[in-house]
């Protein structure tokens, strides 16, 4: 009767709406679900037994930079393979389009000092078929994708665009900024779901490629707020702004934006920290504040994973020895050390474990598996004594691994109680040579609901899709209900795994170049339905395997998915459908960049 293509039989449905988990079958025709509820003849549909296994919908990451790596590899790994099925680009003002033919390979060495994502990579893979913004659109509909997308248009590629290296250093005048204006229009007709723009001013590490800091961190606000009532005049489209990581930044450009554009802001990144431990009750404080007094919609979107960043001196060698070397360097590093300052990404020095002290090394000194704070103590000297020491012992081979960028699940849980804060994002595609974090969503189910009780799966799933999918506008994805695109996970809880001993090394970017990635995954089936990639069922005692031998499996599988899988090509749903609250609340206030009280 009803000609479904695929039928999951005797599921656990979690339908990401935060409904209670019912058992059903789900029936699907032509990519979308057709019918929940008991299917007695499947017909000739493909048929998949999910008794004893959770169904639920893919997960969406708010906030990537796969925006080279979509054209070498379909599944944004590790994305892919942590369940996520709708990846947005675009993020922090930085991007690919528009771009003019002579400054690509600005572009290129731009995203490399902003993101870490290497040059050599994107020289290598990047096929530039395109200048302007639709353009980029129609040729990532013509990659083959194993994930949904939807991309920000990025103000400081449109600055650069329009005002070339002027951007940096003048206002815009108003014939500049009808253009740009202009531009952010003829984006959103080609689809785009917003704007992005980084506003961090100095104290920044998104810097250009002479080290001067992007034109959006430091552009006068009401240019800002000028460009972006593009979206108020078309009334659609969201503004993703990082004005603050942690404890650091001028939320004064979110509520700025906010109160003048009308539209919804999606304020990047709020965290929790141990150094703060009232941080996130502050932030939280803000936000409610901003959507309850003043009536605006905004979201956050939070950084509160366990994943954390391997370190080690790669480039200049012989002037960081020689920095390392002089007593002044040392002087004022001592003096000015504040681990606050390094807590939103990396966290203090003490906490830092020695991994590794360079190859065909014997250790002399024992250091290990130990923190730089248990060396310091050892020794009698401060941290950044021994950090500068360990490393100068090494000659400048050490490898040192950061704690978590969460620590405490219990602050983690207080945030997200909170209904306008965000579960998390990944930054996927960014900083791969120290970093990996596409293993998020992975990561707080096992943390906050298997291992820990936190959150119900209920409210987990709900906060790892329909909750994103409304504050993006992206209609149609998100939930299991009769209608909705069939973004779907298989999965049993117990399999799903998560190594925090360390990333592996995994030479499977253009060129044999290299990058971070953590062991984690373990979903039998995941993504669009029509081209599921999935995990076969284990035999034997039903035991998961050793993390090593997951994490083999799971990077065997997307090694071989990347040369032959096709996805969805991207979707781009600009609707808004979400109401604003306006409850009271109290507002904190943040220092500016500049020096300015905020």
């Amino acid at each position: 009767m009803y000609g479904f293509d695929l039928v999951i039989k005797n599921g656990t449905i979690i339908d990401g709406t935060r409904f209670p988990r019912f058992r059903s079958d789900i029936g699907i025709r032509d990519g979308k679900i057709a019918r929940i509820g008991h299917i007695a003849d499947p017909g000739s549909a493909r048929v998949v037994d999910a008794a004893g296994l959770i169904v639920a919908p893919g997960h969406i990451d708010t906030h990537t930079h796969y925006d080279a790596q979509i054209f070498w590899d379909p599944t944004c790994s590790n994305a892919g393979e942590n369940g996520i099925t709708t990846v947005v680009t675009g993020n922090c003002g930085f991007g690919f389009a528009p771009v003019h033919v002579r400054d690509r390979e600005r572009a290129m060495l731009m995203m490399e000092t902003t993101e870490q994502v290497p040059a050599i990579q994107m020289q290598t893979a990047l096929p530039w078929s395109w200048e302007t913004f639709p353009e980029l659109v129609e040729a990532m509909r013509r990659t083959p994708k194993a994930v949904n997308l939807t991309m920000f248009l990025p103000l400081n590629a449109v600055m650069f665009y329009v005002m070339g290296e002027d951007a940096k250093h003048r206002r815009p005048t108003a014939a500049e900024v009808d253009t740009i204006k202009g531009l952010i229009h003829e984006a959103m007709d080609a689809g785009a779901c917003g704007l992005s723009l980084s506003f961090m001013g100095h104290e920044n590490n998104h810097v250009d490629v002479d080290g001067s800091p992007m034109p959006t961190d430091i552009m006068h606000p009401d240019d800002a707020v000028a460009m972006a009532c593009a979206l108020k005049d078309r009334q659609e489209g969201i503004i993703q702004v990082i004005s603050q990581i942690g404890p650091v930044g001028d939320r004064r450009i979110s509520e700025k934006l906010a109160r003048e554009t009308g539209r919804p802001i999606l304020h990047n990144v709020f965290s929790v920290s141990e150094y703060t431990p009232d941080l996130h009750r502050q932030s939280m404080a803000w936000l409610d504040a901003m959507n309850e007094e003043e009536g605006v919609e905004m979201y956050a979107a939070t950084v509160i994973c366990r994943a954390w960043n391997e370190t080690a001196f790669c480039k200049d060698p012989a002037d960081k020895r020689a920095k390392l070397l002089d007593p002044e360097f040392r002087r004022r590093f001592n003096e000015s050390y504040d681990p606050v300052m390094f807590e939103a990404t990396a966290g203090g020095l003490a906490d830092y474990t020695v991994i590794g002290m360079g190859e065909g090394s014997n250790d002399a000194m024992d250091y290990l598996g130990k923190t730089l704070g248990e060396i310091a103590a050892a020794e009698g000297k401060s941290e950044v004594d021994a950090f500068i020491d360990t490393a100068l012992e090494s000659d400048l081979r050490i490898e040192l691994k950061t704690p978590g960028i969460a620590i405490d699940p219990a602050k983690v849980a207080d945030l997200l109680s909170n209904g306008r804060v965000l579960a998390g994002a990944s930054d996927g595609g960014a900083h791969t040579k120290n970093f990996s974090g596409g293993q998020w969503t992975t990561d707080l189910i096992l943390w906050l609901v298997r291992d820990n009780d936190f959150l119900s799966l209920e409210e987990m799933h709900y906060r790892l899709s329909y909750q994103p999918a409304r504050a993006m506008g992206i209609k149609n994805r998100g939930a299991l209900l009769e209608g909705m695109a069939a973004d779907i996970l298989v999965y049993d809880l117990d399999e799903l795994y998560f190594d925090q001993d360390r990333f592996d090394v995994v030479h499977d970017q253009p060129g044999g170049d290299w990058r971070r990635k953590a062991r984690a995954g373990g979903y039998r089936h995941r993504g669009d339905s029509r081209r599921w990639r999935s995990r076969p069922r284990k035999s034997g005692s039903g035991r998961r395997p050793s993390c090593a031998r997951r994490g083999a499996q799971d990077a065997g599988a997307a090694g071989r998915r990347a040369h032959v899988g096709r996805g969805r090509c991207i979707r781009l749903d600009r609707r808004r459908h979400l109401r604003t609250s306006r409850r009271r609340g109290e507002q904190r206030r943040y220092r500016g960049p500049h020096g300015t009280d905020a």
